[in-house]
């Protein structure tokens, strides 16, 4: 056997790809798959999550990370940067930027997304495999949203209504979402506690993005007119 070989298990030694392609290629083949495997194997580890958030006048809150049976602890403040005028400053110009800017644009195409029930079924589907996945012990979500405009927010209300509806039946789950029709807002105050797998949540992730419907969504809104 030669020395380039000898190190190798002899089924693998002798294997007719390995002798096709030599040690130089199969070894760091082998040596990307174990790191793979690896990598999945870290990621089937549960992680677990407690948060806090609030974003009424200033964005802030706090996020605890437990992760690989406890050997991984972390906790990360947020902070907002900018004070509530800023905030409201900033909605304000987007809105009426938007209103400008979106008439021929965004509207249609939102309302082009909407109406595809191939995507709004797709994006329930992933609302409750995502619930599913999150194993929440504890949630609690108070939200205040607004477009700035009655009929973007009765739009964006029509795919998240019935989020809304389905998430008040979630055990261990407190979610009150309303809409407001005349101003431009964004208000939350969300606190809870869950446990995920990051390989599951990937999956699932990805799933949705590369759905058809996903797929056809995205395509509607890049097919927008100028």
């Amino acid at each position: 056997m030669s020395p380039a070989k000898w190190h190798l298990p002899k089924r693998l030694a002798t294997d007719p790809l390995f002798a096709a392609f030599g040690p130089a290629v199969v070894t760091p083949v082998l040596i990307l798959s174990a790191i793979l495997l690896l990598l999945l194997l870290l990621l089937a580890v549960p992680l677990d999550l407690v948060f806090r958030i609030e974003c009424v006048r200033n964005f802030q809150g706090q996020i605890s990370v437990r992760w690989l049976f406890g050997v991984v602890r972390f906790r990360t403040p947020l902070r907002s940067t900018s004070g509530h005028e800023r905030k409201n400053k900033r909605l304000q110009q987007s809105s009426k930027k938007r209103t400008a800017r979106n008439n021929h644009r965004a509207r249609p195409d939102f309302v082009a997304v909407i109406r595809q029930a191939q995507f709004r079924r797709r994006v329930y589907r992933f609302f409750k495999d995502l619930v599913r996945a999150l194993h929440l012990q504890r949630l609690r979500l108070l939200m205040r949203l607004g477009l700035g405009d009655p009929a973007d927010t009765g739009r964006l209300w029509a795919l998240i209504g019935p989020l809304s509806a389905m998430a008040q039946n979630v055990r261990s789950a407190e979610v009150c979402i309303e809409p407001e029709f005349m101003d431009s807002v964004l208000e939350v105050q969300a606190d809870g506690q869950l446990r995920l797998i990051p390989l599951q949540l990937l999956v699932l992730v990805f799933a949705f993005v590369l759905s058809p419907p996903s797929i056809r969504a995205w395509r509607t809104l890049r097919a927008s007119p100028a």
